[in-house]
């Protein structure tokens, strides 16, 4: 007899169980219900120069780095306000060109709510009060790209070219 009763046991403490994680799980969902609704996000234009924000904070305010710290590229107006860069396949250039880096730049992107955060769309750069076209090129294939690398239909190697942009056009 006793034997009969030991699985009905474990069947009503599942169900009690299964009740109580469903009542948490219903808990939950209520909760995410009231997450704000998404906010628009800004398209704006920036320039300025790309940092190593690690190193924009140590010079700043003293923020202690390791000798071998890792770069976390960022971007500097000229007011000095930090803008995080988000890297994207749009982006990349900025992450992995030094001579982009080293230059004065023209950003065009959103800037996410609530945040410092920069998504790039267009990368130009500045030079003279000159705005140019930024771009990878490869004369094989006569192919444009948008990070340097190997041209992705011949493998050969792509050229940094800054083109002047046509008056007006920005």
């Amino acid at each position: 007899m006793n034997l009969v009763f030991r699985p009905c046991r474990a069947a009503l403490l599942f169900f009690v169980l299964s009740l109580f994680a469903a009542k948490i799980f219903a808990a939950d969902s209520q909760e995410t219900a009231t997450v704000p609704a998404k906010q628009p996000v800004k398209e704006i234009q920036l320039e300025g120069k790309v940092v190593c924000l690690a190193e924009e904070l140590h010079d700043r305010f003293g923020a202690q780095l390791p000798a071998d710290h890792l770069h976390v590229y960022g971007f500097r107006t000229a007011d000095g306000t930090l803008y995080t860069l988000l890297r994207t396949k749009l982006s990349e250039a900025l992450f992995t060109d030094e001579r982009l880096r080293q230059k004065t730049l023209s950003l065009k992107g959103r800037l996410f709510p609530q945040s410092h955060v920069f998504e790039t769309f267009v990368i130009r750069s500045l030079h003279s009060g000159i705005l140019n076209e930024v771009y990878y090129y490869c004369a094989i294939c006569e192919i444009q790209m948008v990070a340097p690398g190997k041209c992705e239909c011949c493998q050969g190697p792509v050229e940094l070219v800054e083109k002047p942009m046509k008056a007006g056009s920005r």
